[in-house]
């Protein structure tokens, strides 16, 4: 498959909605690469490329990489990415079309059925995008939890939990199909007046067991990573379960790389001073279709109780339901209050208590919204100006 030399790649930007935090990508049948291609230097009529689809149409987006750079002859693009509008594209590192190709929203669709095809002909724009190559893809998800209590569900609902406790934030039966392997991942919160945050996140798989702390540390080093992998302090940590963890060079990241199993799947745990955030990234019904926990039903959404039929719209109650019992086993390497049947601490009108606490404050609404602006995901922002304004440190937008 060759272009030619005149030929400009471009993503479909246009035709592709980037976010960070990114929540579903819709599964579909048809999800299609696509280039622009200038009329005007090309000729009317002129081969957009030539290649057989049979080539390439065993192609997933974890592959589509190597087919972006090798035919592409301008230098500096990457690989496919997947969206909302149901496309893979090239891109550059920074996410902007090639130079020559207008915004995409003024000449892409997204309604892309095969290779080949003019999608689109603006009259006038002298710019074509053709569909490039087309290759099933499954719906992916993200779900997290953030340092101050504020939840993701698998639908991209939000909600908080400002209760201290240990909490089951996820748990999926016979993970990758292997029997007996489960996933598990548990939180401990701790409340400050009307507030809590996450102290430690432990993630079990199969046998073993990674349980990661925030840090007071003030420096990148080593004295950040505060970590035990199988209740022992600082061990020896390259897999859990079987899958390769990486340390961030700032030591603030731990990655727990799915992709052996699931293709382009991860689990984050990132800290910022004392704080602790949990992500997972890409998730599929294939990987995490049995999940339940405080963050919900994978499938529906819904956030159920341990009954797995009764809906808790009060996330109080949510909090309580989901607190780990003994059943649930022990990830963290020791004890601390409160611990089933002693209930998770609540605190008292915290909704009084932070208005009061607003009043008081040095730092306004307005001043944390500006401050965290930068950020492109909603969740994201809503709950750094939350935590901005609960902590009273403009520094806690670092945590996001």
């Amino acid at each position: 498959m060759k272009f030619s030399s005149k030929v400009v790649l471009a993503i479909l930007a246009a035709c592709v909605s980037h976010s960070n935090g990114y929540v579903e990508v819709p599964g579909t049948n048809h999800l299609g690469g696509a280039y622009c291609k200038n009329a005007d230097t090309e000729g009317e009529g002129s081969d957009p490329f030539s290649h057989d689809l049979a080539e390439v149409n065993d192609q997933t987006p974890f592959s589509c990489d190597e087919i972006c750079r090798t035919n592409n002859e301008l230098g500096g693009l990457r690989g496919f990415d997947i969206s909302d509008g149901g496309i893979c594209a090239c891109h550059y590192d920074d996410g902007t079309s090639p130079a020559g190709c207008p915004a995409p929203f003024d000449i892409c669709t997204t309604s892309y059925t095969g290779t080949g095809e003019l999608a689109l002909d603006n009259v006038g724009t002298g710019f074509e995008c053709y569909v490039y190559t087309t290759f099933p893809v499954p719906a992916s998800f993200t779900t997290e939890s953030t340092g101050d209590p504020h939840f993701r569900t698998w639908k991209n609902e939000h909600f908080e939990f400002h209760g201290q406790c240990d909490l089951v934030m996820t748990k999926v039966k016979n993970f990758a199909n292997k029997e007996g392997m489960d996933l598990e991942i548990h939180l401990r919160t701790n409340m400050v007046r009307y507030w809590s945050y996450i102290t430690t996140a432990a993630i079990r798989i199969g046998n073993d067991i990674l349980e990661v702390q925030g840090s007071a540390a003030k420096e990148d080093g080593i004295d950040k990573r505060h970590y035990h992998i199988n209740f022992e302090h600082l061990g020896p940590l390259t897999h859990l379960g079987g899958y390769p963890v990486t340390i961030s060079p700032r030591n603030n990241k731990y990655t727990i790389d799915l992709d052996k199993d699931y293709p382009g799947q991860s689990i984050e745990i990132k800290t910022f001073k004392e704080f602790v955030g949990v992500k997972i990234i890409g998730a599929t019904e294939e990987s995490f279709g049995n999940a339940i926990g405080i963050t919900g039903d994978f499938n529906t959404g819904n956030t159920y109780a341990r009954d797995g039929s009764t809906v808790l719209h009060d996330f109080n109650e949510l909090g309580l339901e989901w607190q780990v019992l003994p059943s649930d086993g022990k990830l963290f390497h020791e004890i601390a209050k409160p611990q089933f049947p002693e209930l998770c601490y609540l605190p008292e009108d915290p909704r009084g208590e932070r208005a009061r606490r607003l009043a008081e404050s040095d730092i306004t609404e307005e001043a944390a919204e500006v401050a965290c602006a930068s950020l492109k995901d909603d969740f994201d922002r809503k709950g750094c100006v939350y935590d901005i304004l609960a902590t009273q440190d403009m520094d806690m937008v670092g945590a996001y």
